[in-house]
Formats: C-alpha cells, sequence, structure tokens
C-alpha cells in the first residue's frame, strides 16, 4: 500500500462547526438581535455586537467546564493512552503525515499500551459507531510498525473499513482463515509503512450468516496462536459494543480491549461499559480519546475565549451588515421604473425661435428659455417631480444639483407655468405639459427632462417621481416634518389646517401646506390672506418638505431602520432604468450629516405674461446660466432675485 492515499484536509468547517462553537454562537446571535432591536443605534449596534459575543464566548467557556459533565481524566481507572486530534480526510497520519501532532499521539499510545498490559492481542472498539475505532486501529498498528513492533492489522469489523480504506480485495480474510477455506498467504495483504517496514493485514473475508459459530471454533484459535508466535502485537479492529453479535467470540482471543471514545463520553456510563467487555473476556486496558482537539490546546482557556469573543463580533457585525444589505437590495429589485430614453430625445429637432411661430414674447424673456449648456461633468444631477393628476400633468419640479468638486449642493424649483419650448409640439407650452410625453416615441419624464436641460443648460443624468399619495408615504414613513408659522393657517381647498407654532406634520398636512395656493391666516381675530403668498411660494415650501425629509433620514438610527423604510415605500416613487444601487449608496454617503442651510437655493426670476390664446403663464426674465455665473461670481452678496 502507498504511504496515504492522497485526501484533502477538511479544512476549517470541520473543526469550526461543533456543538458546542453552534450553540454558543447561536446563543450570541439571539442576544445579540434582541439588544441590536432595541438600541436603534449604530453604537447601539455595536454594543450589542459586543454582548453577543461576550455571551458566546461564555456560553462556549461554561460548555468547556461544565457541559458534558465529569472529564473522563480522573474517572476511571484505566489509563488515557492517549488524545488525537481529528484526522478527518487523512486518516492515517502515521503513515502519510508521521511528524504531525496526531501521529505522535499514536505512538504514545503504543509506549502506554506496553506499560498498560504484558498481552499480545489487542481488541479495538468503541460503544457505538462513528467513533473512529476502525481509524485507530490502523493508526496504532502503523506506529507500532514504525516503532520496530512485530504487528498484524485483523479486521474483524463486519463494515470492512480497513480494506475500503486500503481498496484491497476483501476476501478472502479472516472469516475464511477461521471457516478453513484460506491460509494465512492467501488471507494476508501487506502495507508499505515505510522503506524498511511493512503491515501484514487481513481484512474481514467473506461475510457469511453463521460467522459466530465459525468464529467459535478452534480454527481461529489455532490462526491466532501462529501469529502471536511471529509477531509480538495483534490489533484487532471489531464493531462496536452491542453492534455485531460475533464479538463475544472474537474478544475471546483478546487479552484486553483500547476503547475509543471522544470527549463528549460521559465518564458516568464507562464502568458499566467496562462491565460488558470484562464479561466478554476483553476487560479495558486503555482508552484513547478520539477528535479532542480542544483538548490538545495548549492555550490557555481565558485566550481561547477571547479569541471566541472577537471572531464572533466581526461575525456578527458581518451578519448584520449582510442581512441589511439584502434587505437593501431586495427593497431596490422592487421600485417601479420607466425608461430614460435620451437617443430618443437626442433625436427631437429643436424649437424654432418664437418670433418664427407668432408669439410675441418680449427680447428679454426669449433669450431666457434656453441656456448654454454647461460643461458634462460638472455636476450630477438629480429631477424631482411630484404629480397629483395621473401623471397628466407635474405639480412639483426640482432640480437637485450636487458639483462633482465637493462644493455645497445646489437646488432649484422650476415653477410648473414656466413658458418654455416644447420639442414633442415644436413649439411653447407650460414646463409641466412636458410630462405628457410625446406619443408612443417618448415617455413623459424623459422629455420633461429635455425641456429642463434646455432651460437650464446642465444636463439631467437622473429623474424621481412620485405622487400626492406617495409623497404623503413618504412624510408619514419618516416620521413627518416640522413646519413653523407665527398664526394659524388653512385653506379649505387644498384641505390645509394648522395653528400657530411649530407642528409636526404627518403626510395629509404637509401636502396641503405646499400645494395651498391661497393660504389664509388668523390675525388678530380674523381670517386674511398670507403676505407674498402666491403660486411661486409653493416652490419655497416644497424644497422646504424635500430638506427636511433629507434631514429626517440623516436620523435614521440604524441601517436596519433605514432598510425598513425603503422597504416600505418601494411603491410611492418611480425611478430612472439608469439608476443604480451603488449610485445611490455613494450619493446617500456624499449627503450624509448634511444640514438645509448647507445646501444653495436658487431662485428662477420670473414674470407674468399672457399667450396668443389667453392663457396665463410665466417667463424667465433672465438666462439660467448667467443666473449661476452671477452667482459662484458673488456669492457672498446672497442669491440673485
Amino acid at each position: 500500500m502507498a504511504s496515504d492515499p492522497k485526501q484533502k484536509d477538511p479544512g476549517i468547517l470541520a473543526r469550526v462547526l461543533t456543538v458546542p462553537n453552534l450553540v454558543s454562537v447561536g446563543i450570541g446571535l439571539i442576544v445579540f438581535w434582541v439588544i441590536a432591536g432595541q438600541w436603534r443605534t449604530p453604537g447601539g449596534t455595536v454594543a450589542a455586537a459586543i454582548i453577543g459575543s461576550l455571551v458566546t464566548a461564555g456560553v462556549w467557556l461554561l460548555w468547556m467546564r461544565l457541559g458534558r459533565g465529569p472529564s473522563i481524566a480522573g474517572s476511571v481507572d484505566e489509563p488515557i493512552l492517549a488524545y488525537v486530534p481529528t484526522t478527518e480526510g487523512r486518516p492515517t497520519p502515521t503513515l502519510g503525515d508521521p511528524d504531525s501532532e496526531a501521529a505522535q499521539a499514536y505512538l504514545d499510545a503504543i509506549a502506554g499500551l506496553e506499560r498498560a498490559t504484558k498481552g499480545q492481542v489487542v481488541l479495538v472498539s468503541s460503544s457505538s459507531p462513528g467513533l473512529g475505532a476502525t481509524t485507530v486501529a490502523m493508526n496504532l498498528a502503523t506506529a507500532a510498525t514504525r516503532m520496530g513492533r512485530r504487528a498484524v492489522l485483523i479486521d474483524a469489523d463486519p463494515s470492512g473499513g480497513v480494506s475500503k480504506y486500503g481498496r484491497t480485495e476483501d476476501v478472502p480474510g479472516w472469516i475464511d482463515l477461521a471457516a478453513g477455506t484460506a491460509d494465512l498467504d492467501e488471507a494476508s495483504r501487506l502495507w508499505k509503512v515505510d522503506d524498511a517496514n511493512t503491515l501484514p493485514v487481513i481484512p474481514f473475508g467473506s461475510d457469511i450468516p453463521d460467522r459466530g459459530d465459525v468464529l467459535a471454533g478452534m480454527d481461529i484459535a489455532n490462526i491466532i496462536d501462529q501469529l502471536t508466535e511471529h509477531a509480538d502485537l495483534l490489533v484487532v479492529n471489531s464493531a462496536p459494543l452491542n453492534w455485531d453479535s460475533s464479538l463475544p467470540q472474537v474478544a475471546t482471543h483478546a487479552d484486553g480491549t483500547v476503547l475509543v471514545v471522544t470527549p463528549e463520553v460521559d465518564a458516568r456510563q464507562l464502568s458499566q461499559i467496562g462491565e460488558r467487555f470484562a464479561d466478554i473476556g476483553a476487560p479495558i486496558i486503555g482508552y484513547i480519546v478520539n477528535k479532542a482537539d480542544h483538548l490538545l490546546d495548549k492555550r490557555p482557556l481565558w485566550r481561547r475565549s477571547l479569541k471566541r469573543t472577537l471572531s464572533t463580533f466581526l461575525i456578527l457585525i458581518l451578519v448584520y451588515s449582510g442581512w441589511n444589505a439584502l434587505s437593501v437590495w431586495n427593497s431596490w429589485q422592487n421600485v417601479e421604473r420607466d425608461t430614460y430614453d435620451e437617443v430618443a430625445l437626442a433625436e427631437l429637432p429643436d424649437v424654432p425661435p418664437p418670433s418664427d411661430i407668432g408669439e410675441p414674447l418680449t427680447e428679454e424673456a426669449a433669450t431666457a428659455v434656453t441656456a448654454t449648456p454647461t460643461e458634462e461633468g460638472v455636476y450630477d444631477t438629480y429631477m424631482l417631480v411630484g404629480s397629483g393628476f395621473g401623471d397628466i400633468l407635474a405639480d412639483v419640479i426640482i432640480l437637485v444639483m450636487l458639483p462633482t468638486d465637493g462644493s455645497s449642493p445646489l437646488m432649484v424649483s422650476l415653477p410648473r407655468d414656466l413658458y418654455l419650448p416644447n420639442r414633442c409640439t415644436q413649439g411653447y407650452t407650460r414646463l409641466n405639459a412636458n410630462l405628457n410625453g410625446c406619443g408612443d416615441d417618448i415617455n413623459g419624464p424623459t422629455l420633461l427632462s429635455g425641456a429642463v436641460e434646455d432651460f437650464t443648460g446642465i444636463e439631467v443624468d437622473h429623474f424621481a417621481l412620485f405622487t400626492f399619495e406617495g409623497f404623503e408615504q413618504i412624510i408619514d414613513e419618516v416620521g413627518g416634518v416640522e413646519i413653523c408659522i407665527d398664526y394659524p393657517v388653512r385653506d379649505r381647498k387644498a384641505e390645509l389646517n394648522l395653528p400657530a407654532g411649530c407642528t409636526n406634520a404627518d403626510g395629509a398636512q404637509a401636502l396641503a401646506w405646499v400645494r395651498s395656493r391661497s393660504t389664509l391666516e388668523y390675525v388678530d381675530g380674523a381670517w386674511r390672506i398670507m403676505e407674498d403668498v402666491s403660486d411661486l411660494t409653493r416652490n419655497d415650501r416644497q424644497q422646504d418638505m424635500i430638506l427636511a425629509m433629507l434631514e429626517k433620514a440623516a436620523e435614521f438610527d440604524s441601517p436596519q431602520e433605514m432598510a425598513g423604510v425603503v422597504r416600505s415605500l418601494t411603491n410611492a416613487f418611480t425611478l430612472d432604468d439608469q439608476l443604480g444601487l451603488s449610485e445611490v449608496i455613494s450619493v446617500a454617503w456624499d449627503l450624509r450629516g448634511l444640514k438645509a442651510t448647507d445646501i444653495v437655493r436658487l431662485k428662477v426670476p420670473v414674470s407674468n405674461y399672457e399667450t396668443n390664446d389667453g392663457a396665463q403663464v410665466l417667463v424667465a426674465t433672465r438666462p439660467f446660466d448667467a443666473l449661476l455665473e452671477e452667482y459662484f461670481a458673488a456669492p457672498a452678496e446672497g442669491l440673485p432675485e
């Protein structure tokens, strides 16, 4: 036989996924989630992870100390021959890795066996399957051979594990010898242990129904006598106790039993097991504790516990972060999308000058309907659109500009009645009419983005649409927004009714506040029109609400809470199909901690205008690019009016 088949080590999982580890980490996870649910802050999450890690280490420590009952050491009269670490994947370290800790343990076991008994025939067994008795028997035999002992390995276990491992024929073997149908030369195999030594191995042989009667005969006794004349150690691998009816016949010829146990053995039951083996003629002469990795760990228990605490802390944080990331991703997948067809938009022709289509705009207004395009890449831009009429007309149009150089963000509300070129109609319409789209070729958000780009000279990168119902839902989900006023106000048409002072308005009241065009305030016992209230006042209020929502979002106590809000709002808005989750996360990170006062709020100067067909609209009195130039040229003097 070759030195050792090429079998891979099972890796760290085989050593990590143990009952003590799984139980302790499981309890730590439960503690973590319970505490993290109460302390809904990033700091609270870390504190919960620390406490959960300490609980994990504590449970594991108690398990190591108390969880398995009395230790086998000190509870039995027979010696512990060896503590052997886990060897799955490389079951015979004495062959393939003679310098390993496991191989040395078997060499120590042979030395201990010599001190424990003068007998030549040693039975290797266990109380139940799966404890590694076959592995131990093979390694004891090869270790004895390495030490210069003349050893023979006999497989008396009907499962035939030895021959399976050695990849040799099972027949003829042990049973065939007992039946007299084969001799020793025919039944023996030779395993090469090293360059100087070989190990004779006798496999189980034929599986016959009456093997108990065969093994009870005198032939087997004669065979053992022959073997002991030429060998000084016979290692007999047997089936576990009570798992083979022929075990008593095999045990009769043994001088004693090496019992294979694991660290989980209940030492109080060992006396009963010992009595059973003594009754069948093979009393226990020693124990080998298999899979005893933690018992072989020479580090102090406190140091191992500290390592467990730190490892569990990292695991909990990773699990927590991964769970929230998965929640956000699932929520993101459920957000409604609309196509942003920039290619189709670019194919629409420019609108002729107003004079060519019979619209008598003043020269000042005519030059303000478009702006010189801004250099590409100066801003990352997002167009926010609100509508309450089935996406037919836009009621709210806000452009948010994030300078790529890291300077202060800018926000501008574009009046919905702004009279501008419409690429679809090839004439002039209100800005909000672009949300109608252009037939089946271009949808509303795309056409509206084009109109905003033409007016501001700034390319719109992404858009987000929400309805009045969605606006209310967003406000309610972030816990309302604060509206502060000097006097009680009302607007029956908008269903507005707020008291004086500061009110944490819900979604319905916040919507009424931003939609109100004829706000009345109660002053000196009478209702009057609020000063300076007009349709343009709604633009300021809309911006106030957007900024208030951003500040509310910054107050979320934990990523878990943020993920919950995102999940609940997946049906509250529609995003363009080019906006990716990574970009959203990046923008959210860049805007973290941003205050409302940090955002520059631009105003578009306008005047009233009556169109040819008698419609009352608004026209810009200054090109938007000129507005930006004036602001950046003299920021200390305030925003241009």
